[in-house]
């Protein structure tokens, strides 16, 4: 898919990985809708981006009547379930009261999945469109991890990925970076060995997901010290 004059959607894009990925969308030539539940901050993406190609819009993803509306007035043709996080704040499950271990597992797979069927739709009735997912290390393998519910929403939104094949020109791919050098990471945290995963990979990922043609249903793993490897989900 040629990203120039595509009209592209970013969920959190206020900061850190989503805003990277909406200027480089916008950079590419898309229109960009930069969304968040950050207001100021989405604006703050809008104004760092070239001029006339980004707007920002104010949106709590883990109401569905609220990004349903935002994805049907928008239209994307391009889809980055950007918008995600909280594996690192206690309290956690089991410790974790139902309330605010369940609106974690909404922002990081449910919403998610929210976004992507509301944009099939018109997808599918225009004959292309690229959604990528933005998922984590966490969610894969079989090891201990300190928060329960963020490694089953984002093992739950690689294996989404996976399934949807068969939508004619629409393609769904996933990211999966490890710990990723947003500006929230010191400077001491960049200097671990190995280090975080630079915020250009992930940007370059994306658009690699996006672009790309051949992918349909991939994981694309962007592990710490790693080149980039396509996963075999088959």
């Amino acid at each position: 898919m040629d990203i120039k004059d595509r009209v592209a959607l970013v969920t959190g894009g206020a900061i850190g990985t989503g805003r990277a990925i909406a200027l480089a969308l916008a950079s590419a030539g898309a229109e960009v809708v930069a969304c968040d539940i950050n207001g100021a901050g989405a604006q703050e993406t809008a104004a760092m981006a070239p001029a006339g190609r980004c707007r920002p819009e104010t949106v709590d993803l883990t109401d569905p009547y609220q990004l349903a509306g935002l994805v049907r007035d928008v239209q994307p043709q391009i889809l980055v379930n950007n918008a995600g996080g909280g594996g690192h704040i206690p309290p956690h499950f089991p410790d974790a009261p139902r309330e605010h271990w369940q609106q974690l597992v909404t922002l990081n797979l449910l919403a998610p999945m929210w976004a992507t069927q509301e944009a099939l739709g018109p997808m599918r009735a225009s004959g292309q469109g690229a959604v990528v997912n933005i998922a984590s290390t966490a969610g894969l393998g079989l090891a201990p991890y300190q928060s329960p519910e963020y490694g089953a929403a984002k093992a739950g939104l690689i294996r989404f990925t996976s399934t949807l094949t068969g939508l004619g020109g629409v393609r769904v791919n996933c990211l999966v970076p490890d710990w990723v050098a947003t500006e929230r990471v010191s400077k001491e945290e960049r200097a671990t060995v190995p280090p975080p995963v630079p915020l250009e990979a992930v940007v370059a990922g994306t658009l690699r997901l996006i672009t790309d043609d051949s992918l349909v249903g991939r994981v694309l793993l962007l592990d710490r010290g790693q080149p980039p490897r396509l996963l075999d989900v088959g």
